[in-house]
C-alpha cells in the first residue's frame, strides 16, 4: 500500500529528545500519571426490524440486538430481546436498514490524516495546474512561509521540476508530497533550506533525482525528503489546541464512515498522550490500537513517555512498525524484476538482509509484535526469510501474528510460506483504484498478478482490510469494499485486471471487521455482533450483500455506535 508518512528521521527525533530533556521532573511525572476512565451512562439500546448481519458464523442473522453499555448483551429473536430489555431501553427501529459490526481500519496515520485536508489538494492535476495553485497560495502568504500540498502524481504530472515551482513561489519554500507519500516535489528555496545541491550525495534509503547535468530536479524520494514532514507535525503536536483540533477532525471523519476502531501509526508520544486525555474527557469516539515506529529516536521516546492500561479496549499499545521498502509509484518498492518503465531499477530495500534478520529476531525473542511495510515481492520474500530464521530459534514466533503491511506484489511460492509462518496480510483495497497506472509501472503480466488478496485468503492466510489514510485519496470502508469486490477504478470504467482476485461482499465485510480484529489480536472482543463482545456497530442504508457490487460505494452510513453510544446519526433519521 502506498505510504503517506515516511520513516521518521533521526533529526526530528533529536528535536523531541531536546524537548524532553528540557521538561522539569515534576512536569515529566505529570505526563506519566494515569488518567481517569471516562464514565458513560448511556441507556441500553435495542435494535430491531432490520437486516442484521452479525459476521458471526455461529449466528449469521438475527432479529434483534440488545446493547447494554459497552457490551452486546443479547443477539437473537425480537421477543426475547424485548423481554430482557430494562425499562429505560431506547428502542431503535431499523426500518429495514442494515446493521453490521463497526468497521476496523487496519492501517491509518491519524495525525497526518487530520492535517491532510487543510493543505493544497493536487489530485489529478497537471504540472501546470499545480504550479498555478501554488502561485495563488503564495500570493496570500508571507515571504518565507512554507507551502505544503498533497497527492500530485506522475499519471497527470509527468515531468515535475523545481523550475515550475520556482516561478510560482520564488520567495516561499514549497514541499508537495507525492501520491504515495514516498516522494516530494520541492522548489529551489526548499532545496536551499535542506542544504541540498549538486554535490549532495544520496542518503541511505533515499534518492535525490537529478537531471542530465547532475542538478537536482526537485524530486526527493524516501529518506531524501529529510525531516521536513516531521517538522511540520512537530509544530502541530507542540501546539496543544491545534493538536487536539487535528485529531478531532479525523475522529469526526471516522465516525461518519462507520469506523469504530483504527490501528494507528501513532509514533509520536504526545499524540498517544492526547488520545488518553480525550478518552478521559469522553471525546474519543473510536478505539485506537497505537503503534510506535522502530529504528528511530521516536521509538525510545514512545516507550519512555507513554503508558497504556493493559487490555484497555479503548486504547492499547499493539505493535512496532518497520519499513522493508518503498512504493510502486516512486519506483522504490523492492521488486524481483525491474520496473516496466525503468528497466534498470528494481527499487530499494530499507535494510540489508542481516539488519532485517536482527530486527525480527530481537522482536521474536522479546515477544513483541511487528508490522512490517513490504510492498514489492522481493521485500515480502525478505521479511518471510527473516521470519523463518526467527521461528527456527523461537517457536512461538508464529503465535505473535507478525503483520506484513500492504503485500501488493507477492511471489506465488511465498503465499504458502505466509500461511505456515502465521503472517497476517494487512492490505488496503484502495490500492486497486488505478489499474492503468499499475500496468504502466509493472507491465501487464505483473499488474495482473498484483494485489493477490483473494489468493492469500483462499490459501488460509489471515487477511485484514484498511485504508492507509491519508496515503490514498479516500478512506471510507464501503468504498474499500467496492474496490475489493470489483477491482475497478472509482468510476467503474477501468479493470478488473484479474477478476479471479475479486472478493465476495461477505468476504470483504469480514476482512474489514473480524479480519482486522484478528490482526490486532482482539477477535474475542470485537469484529462481530456477538453477545459478550463490544457494542460497536454501524447502520447502513442498504444491504451490501445484496445490492449490485458496483453500487456498494454508494451505500451510506446512517448511524455509528461505539461502546453502546450513538456517536453519529440519529434514530429519527433512519
Amino acid at each position: 500500500m502506498k505510504k503517506w508518512v515516511k520513516r521518521i528521521s533521526v533529526s526530528a527525533g533529536a528535536v523531541f529528545l531536546a524537548i524532553v530533556a528540557g521538561i522539569s521532573a515534576a512536569a515529566y511525572l505529570i505526563f506519566l500519571l494515569p488518567l481517569e476512565d471516562p464514565h458513560k451512562n448511556s441507556a441500553p439500546l435495542l435494535f430491531y426490524n432490520g437486516n442484521i448481519i452479525t459476521v458471526d458464523p455461529s449466528k449469521p442473522r438475527a432479529e434483534a440486538v440488545l446493547v447494554s453499555g459497552e457490551t452486546i448483551r443479547f443477539v437473537g429473536g425480537y421477543r426475547e430481546a424485548l423481554a430482557m430489555a430494562p425499562e429505560n431501553t431506547i428502542k431503535i427501529d431499523l426500518k429495514g436498514k442494515t446493521l453490521v459490526p463497526g468497521f476496523n481500519d487496519n492501517h491509518v496515520h491519524s495525525l497526518a490524516a487530520g492535517t491532510f485536508y487543510s493543505e493544497l489538494m493536487l489530485w489529478n492535476l497537471s504540472c501546470g495546474e499545480i504550479a498555478e495553485r501554488v502561485g495563488k497560495e503564495a500570493a496570500g502568504r508571507k515571504k518565507g512561509e512554507p507551502i505544503y500540498g498533497n497527492l500530485w502524481d506522475y499519471t497527470t504530472c509527468k515531468n515535475p521540476d523545481r523550475a515550475l515551482l520556482d516561478r510560482a513561489a520564488p520567495d516561499n519554500p514549497v514541499f508537495l508530497m507525492q501520491y504515495s507519500g514516498h516522494a516530494a516535489w520541492v522548489n529551489s528555496y526548499q532545496l536551499r533550506e535542506m542544504k541540498i545541491g549538486r554535490d549532495t550525495p544520496d542518503p541511505a534509503g533515499g534518492q535525490i533525482v537529478r537531471d542530465a547535468k547532475g542538478e537536482p530536479t526537485g524530486i526527493l524520494r524516501d529518506t531524501a525528503m529529510g525531516s521536513v514532514p516531521d517538522d511540520k507535525y512537530l509544530k502541530i503536536v507542540l501546539d496543544s489546541a491545534r493538536h487536539r483540533k487535528t485529531i478531532a477532525t479525523i475522529l469526526d471523519l471516522y465516525r461518519k464512515a462507520g469506523i469504530t476502531s483504527v490501528q494507528d501509526n501513532t509514533w509520536v508520544p504526545f499524540t498517544a498522550r492526547l488520545y488518553r486525555q480525550m478518552r478521559a474527557d469522553d471525546e474519543l469516539t473510536c478505539r485506537i490500537s497505537s503503534w510506535s515506529q522502530g529504528g528511530t529516536a521516536f521509538y525510545h521516546l514512545f516507550n519512555m513517555l507513554t503508558s497504556f492500561r493493559e487490555k484497555d479496549p479503548w486504547l492499547h499499545y499493539d505493535t512496532v512498525k518497520y519499513f522493508a521498502d518503498g512504493a510502486f509509484s516512486t519506483r522504490t518498492a523492492w521488486l524481483k524484476e525491474p520496473y516496466n518503465d525503468e528497466p534498470k531499477n528494481c527499487g530499494k530495500p530499507r535494510y540489508t538482509p542481516a539488519e532485517l534478520d536482527a530486527i525480527i529476531l530481537e522482536a521474536a525473542g522479546e515477544r513483541k509484535r511487528l508490522a512490517i511495510h513490504a510492498i514489492g515481492d522481493r521485500a515480502v520474500a525478505g521479511v518471510l526469510d527473516s521470519m523463518e530464521k526467527a521461528q527456527a530459534k523461537y517457536p512461538w514466533t508464529r503465535d505473535l501474528r507478525f503483520r506484513i503491511e500492504h503485500c501488493q506484489l507477492v511471489d506465488r511460492k511465498d503465499i504458502p510460506r505466509m500461511k505456515r509462518l502465521g503472517a497476517v496480510a494487512c492490505v488496503q483495497p484502495f490500492a486497486l483504484c488505478t489499474p492503468a497506472k499499475d500496468a504502466l509501472l509493472l507491465g501487464d503480466r505483473r499488474a495482473r498478478a498484483a494485489y493477490p488478496y483473494k489468493s492469500l485468503l483462499d490459501a488460509g492466510v489471515p487477511v485484514s482490510f484498511g485504508s492507509d489514510a491519508p496515503a490514498e485519496v479516500d478512506y471510507a470502508p464501503l468504498l474499500g469494499i467496492y474496490y475489493a469486490v470489483t477491482r475497478k477504478d472509482k468510476a467503474g470504467r477501468l479493470g478488473p485486471l484479474n477478476g479471479a482476485e475479486c472478493f465476495t461482499p461477505y468476504e470483504a465485510l469480514y476482512a474489514y471487521t473480524m479480519g482486522s480484529a484478528y490482526a490486532e489480536k482482539m477477535e474475542d472482543k470485537k469484529g462481530s455482533i456477538t453477545a459478550g463482545k463490544l457494542s460497536d456497530m454501524a447502520v447502513l442504508s442498504d444491504d451490501i450483500l445484496a445490492v449490485p457490487r458496483e453500487r456498494i460505494k454508494d451505500v451510506r452510513v446512517l448511524m455509528t455506535v461505539v461502546a453502546g453510544t450513538i456517536v453519529y446519526g440519529r434514530p429519527t433519521d433512519l
